[in-house]
C-alpha cells in the first residue's frame, strides 16, 4: 500500500473513531482544509440523488492568506461515492481513492495552501441530494482528524439558494480557552459564515466581514479578570491566536499559564457568524506521547 494510500486509510479511521455523521443539505461548507507538504485532506461526497445523468457539483475554494476564490464544476453520479483529495494530484494529493471511480472531482491546484470549501449540487430539486465529509492527515503535525460537512438544508436547483449559509452560521459567542503556552500552541482558523450566493454566483472573493472582541476584559486560569478592550477583524477568513483578542498588559498579567476569553462576535449583514476551528499544538517540552501532536475541532457558538 503507497504512503498516500495509507493516509486514506487512516482518514477514514478518524472519521470512524470521531464519530462523525454526514451532514445531507445541497450546500455543504467545509471549514478547514490543508494542502501543506506531507499533508492530505480527504473530501467525501456522497450521492443522495437519483438523476440518471448524475448531479453537477459546483466546488469553490476559498484559500490562501488572501482567502481568494477559486471554483469549478464536477460531477458525481447517482448513489455513487466520490472520495477524493483537496489537492490535485500535481500539487501533491492522491487524487481519487479509486481511480476507477466514474465521478469526477475538481481540485485545488496547489501545494502548501489551507482554508475552506464549499460544494453545491446544482441538479436535484431536493435539500438533500449531497451529503459529506472531510478527513485531514498531516504527519507534520500528528494531526488525525474528521468532521461532516455543514448543511445549509435549502434546495440549491434554486440558484439564489447556492452558498446560503445564513441560516447554520449563527454562532456569535464563544468560550475561548487556551492551555498554558509553556505547553500548548492555540491558535483558530475563523470562517465568516453568511449568505455567499452573491459573491459565488459572481465569482469573486467573499468579503463577508465579522469582528470578535474579549468584551473588555480576560481571565488568568484562576479566573481572575483584566480590563482592557481588544476587538480583531476578519473579511471571509482569517487565523486568531489569544494575544489578538489582549492588550499587552493583560498579555503581561495572564501570564504563560492559560486563561479564558468569552469571545463576542458583531457581523456585518450579509454575514451572520463565525465558525471557528481551534487547533492546538504541543510542545516538545510535555514529552511523549502528545509532543508535537495537534488536536483540531470545531468550537461550540453561542456558547454563553
Amino acid at each position: 500500500m503507497s504512503f498516500k494510500k495509507t493516509l486514506v486509510a487512516v482518514a477514514a479511521g478518524a472519521a470512524l473513531l470521531t464519530g462523525v455523521t454526514n451532514a445531507s443539505a445541497n450546500s455543504l461548507l467545509f471549514p478547514y482544509f490543508t494542502t501543506a507538504n506531507g499533508a492530505q485532506s480527504a473530501l467525501a461526497i456522497y450521492s443522495n440523488a437519483v438523476t440518471p445523468a448524475g448531479e453537477t457539483l459546483h466546488y469553490v475554494y476559498n484559500y490562501g492568506d488572501g482567502c481568494t476564490h477559486y471554483d469549478g464544476n464536477g460531477k458525481v453520479t447517482a448513489h455513487d461515492v466520490l472520495q477524493h483529495s483537496v489537492a490535485a494530484p500535481t500539487a501533491g494529493g492522491f487524487g481519487k481513492a479509486v481511480g476507477s471511480d466514474t465521478s469526477t472531482p475538481f481540485y485545488l491546484p496547489l501545494p502548501n495552501s489551507y482554508g475552506f470549501l464549499t460544494v453545491t449540487n446544482k441538479n436535484s430539486a431536493t435539500a438533500a441530494a449531497i451529503s459529506g465529509d472531510m478527513a485531514i492527515v498531516d504527519p507534520n503535525t500528528g494531526m488525525v482528524t474528521a468532521y461532516a460537512g455543514i448543511s445549509n438544508g435549502l434546495d440549491t436547483s434554486i440558484a439564489t439558494n447556492e452558498g446560503d449559509f445564513s441560516a447554520v452560521v449563527t454562532g456569535t459567542k464563544f468560550n475561548l480557552g487556551f492551555y498554558s503556552s509553556n505547553a500548548v500552541d492555540t491558535s483558530w482558523y475563523v470562517v465568516v459564515g453568511g449568505n455567499m450566493n452573491a459573491a459565488i454566483t459572481a465569482n469573486t472573493d467573499w468579503t463577508g466581514t465579522a469582528s470578535i472582541s474579549n468584551q473588555g476584559q480576560v481571565y488568568d486560569n484562576d479566573e481572575k479578570a483584566y480590563s482592557g478592550f481588544k476587538p480583531k477583524g476578519f473579511k471571509c477568513a482569517g487565523k486568531l491566536a489569544p494575544a489578538d483578542l489582549m492588550t499587552t498588559a493583560q498579555q503581561a498579567s495572564v501570564g504563560p499559564n492559560g486563561g479564558l476569553i468569552h469571545g463576542l462576535v458583531a457581523t456585518v449583514a450579509p454575514a451572520t457568524g463565525l465558525i471557528m476551528t481551534k487547533m492546538q499544538t504541543v510542545k516538545a517540552t510535555v514529552g511523549a506521547p502528545f509532543a508535537g501532536k495537534t488536536f483540531l475541532h470545531q468550537e461550540q457558538g453561542d456558547a454563553f
